[in-house]
């Protein structure tokens, strides 16, 4: 297939490229930055300079491929559903309506951190905000003969040259000479080794799924964020406290704080069973313990 790809120099995607690769499947992408650029040149990407921004661009791009796959976000936790989720919402009808007719996938990417039934939290379960808006509007082309599918991925989705939650938890410890959990907080997290999500957005747009399905990028769940953070303190020779002070619990997680309000046990044994996709990456504490986020 000919698959055009936004965020293809970003974490996920720098897996996702040669995953599709491998399979024989052809990519055009966009980047901003020179750099980013003659890395996915450098791939025999076809990159075309543009962002998400640029409507016209990502339209008459998709028309011209088999199957999208939306990675990039503007990831400005300072303004979480305010200009960055309006460029997604333009960038995905942009997308979304140059495959009308055409029954072709377009492939949306989500998150499972905030699913409003924390004890289940499967695919079928809802969430609220600005990554329920993106869902709402990439589905509402189902109708238009678009396939859309959303990957909701786990909060961590880690491996070897992670600059996510892992590594913001690393950093925070290491500023404050200690590492941390909330106090009698209960909240669990799914994760998912990046080259296994890699292989689900594949599989995503490989498979013959139907427009409105959604799959969950999550190997383990419900493990909980207590866990974590100790063997973060313990990797680190650091004590592992118990935070109360809200004040304090702020200065620690800095811009992370409010995440710790969400629980997370997502499961994903229906996108097993649509996908045939078996997680074999390492799981999370083994990923930790293998040091490379401490170098």
């Amino acid at each position: 297939m000919k698959v055009f790809i936004t965020g293809a120099s970003g974490w996920v995607g720098s897996h996702v490229v040669p995953e599709l690769q491998k399979h024989g499947h052809t990519i055009t992408a966009i980047a901003r930055s020179d750099d980013s650029a003659a890395a996915l040149e450098k791939q025999g990407v076809k990159v075309i300079r543009a962002g998400l921004e640029d409507v016209d661009i990502l339209h008459s791009s998709a028309k011209e491929a088999d199957a999208v796959i939306h990675l990039a976000y503007i990831h400005d936790f300072s303004d979480y559903g305010g200009k960055p989720a309006q460029v997604d919402f333009a960038a995905i009808r942009a997308m979304a309506s140059a495959l009308e007719g055409t029954n072709k996938p377009f492939v949306g990417t989500g998150g499972a951190l905030g699913l409003a039934e924390p004890q289940t939290e499967n695919e079928s379960s809802a969430f609220g905000g600005p990554r329920k808006a993106a869902e709402d509007i990439a589905f509402s082309f189902t109708s238009k003969g678009v396939r859309p599918i959303v990957v909701r991925l786990s909060p961590t989705t880690h491996g070897e040259g992670d600059h996510g939650f892992i590594a913001h938890l690393v950093q925070c410890a290491r500023d404050s000479g200690y590492s941390a959990y909330v106090k009698d907080s209960k909240i669990r997290w799914s994760a998912v080794h990046v080259d296994d999500a890699a292989v689900l957005y594949r599989l995503a747009i490989e498979k013959d799924l139907p427009g409105g399905t959604i799959l969950h990028g999550v190997a383990e769940s419900g493990i909980p964020f207590s866990t974590i953070t100790k063997k973060i303190g313990d990797q680190l020779g650091f004590e592992t406290k118990e935070l109360e002070d809200e004040d304090e619990i702020k200065k620690h997680f800095k811009w992370m704080a409010f995440l710790l309000n969400f629980d997370c046990n997502a499961s994903s044994k229906i996108t097993r069973e649509k996908t045939g996709w078996e997680p074999k990456g390492k799981g999370l504490l083994e990923d930790i313990g293998t040091g490379k986020y401490f170098v």
